[in-house]
């Protein structure tokens, strides 16, 4: 009796996972995929696409679909990876492909990576991220992809993570997704531009999602906090249970919109309160914030979770008088 079939994975190194590129969505595909050959093969050379077999899995319609992958190799050619090493303080930038090779009259299309990608790609025994190509070739947005990549890298499945977080200021965000300068100005413009989309998207269609809360010097975001967490996919869902998720994720976004407008002030006040509640009111509380916000380090709450406590202690403090709306 046969088995189920095996996953296909692509296993590249956190430093690439996390790295900066100008790669398109189909190029990004097309990485992922040339991946899992090598983490089959661990060979760098001669990885041949045919391109009837891999334009369904790409995305690609049409009778151009080799001219179309024909031009993206072309650009994988002159595309740059730049993987920063904070160690170091370097920074080091190198073509993701060397060659490609066509062979017009059998629709094939021949890839080589550079060979500066071997060290990412090639016997990982530690630091790795492993990407199922089925959740991956599901995504659409480039920036969608990226984020999966870096929440991947993260490993939010491992419950010995207990849902890990990282920072990234302004700046760092900017470089991650190649912003440039005049492109979504505002700290908020990237939020709704950029983070919110991409969360919806993983929200939906992939097995790990992300959340952020934002990072505040006075009353302006300096950056972001992002936690890495596991996911059911929307589209995997009945749709009684899919209208339920929405939902919840809908509450989530209001949480995050209050907490970039709540001052500094009543930041320092809930977390003060929290700090010195005894267990009784902790645990009420607790019961009291909403599912997904409650998965909290006691000793460093996050500002999502204290918006919404905030909230809720001022109710408790200030509840509305008989007969009077709130």
């Amino acid at each position: 009796m046969r088995g189920r079939p095996r996953k296909e994975i692509a296993v590249i190194h956190n430093k690439l996972a996390r790295a900066q590129s100008d790669l398109s969505p189909l190029g990004m595909r097309i990485m992922v995929l040339l991946a899992t050959r090598v983490s089959h093969e661990h060979d760098l050379l001669k990885h041949k696409l045919k391109v009837q077999e891999y334009k369904a899995r790409l995305g690609l319609t049409g009778g151009s679909a080799y001219n179309t992958l024909e031009q993206v190799a072309d650009e994988m050619l002159k595309s740059l990876v730049e993987v920063e090493d904070f160690i170091e303080g370097s920074r080091t930038k190198f073509q993701i492909l060397s060659r490609a090779k066509y062979y017009d009259r059998d629709g094939i299309i021949e890839l080589q990576f550079h060979e500066d990608m071997r060290p990412f790609l090639v016997d990982l025994r530690e630091h790795f991220t492993q990407i199922p190509t089925d959740v991956f070739l599901r995504l659409r947005s480039g920036y969608a992809m990226k984020m999966y990549m870096q929440v991947r890298s993260w490993n939010p499945k491992d419950i010995r993570n207990k849902y890990p977080s990282w920072k990234m200021d302004i700046e760092q965000v900017r470089w991650f997704f190649r912003l440039s300068p005049d492109q979504y100005e505002e700290p908020k413009h990237i939020a709704a531009a950029v983070l919110k989309r991409s969360m919806r998207e993983l929200n939906e269609r992939a097995d790990v999602t992300f959340r952020y809360d934002p990072i505040k010097e006075g009353r302006k975001i300096a950056g972001w906090l992002f936690r890495a967490i596991p996911n059911t996919p929307t589209i995997t869902l009945p749709a009684g249970a899919a209208a339920a998720k929405r939902r919840k994720e809908h509450l989530e976004e209001e949480q995050c919109i209050k907490a970039t407008r709540t001052s500094t002030e009543r930041y320092e006040w809930v977390k003060d309160r929290w700090r010195t509640a005894d267990r009784d009111d902790r645990d009420r509380w607790l019961l009291a914030v909403p599912e997904l916000l409650r998965r909290v380090d006691p000793n460093a709450p996050g500002i999502m979770f204290l918006t919404a406590l905030a909230d809720i202690i001022s109710k408790e403090e200030s509840p509305a008088l008989p007969g009077l709306s709130a």
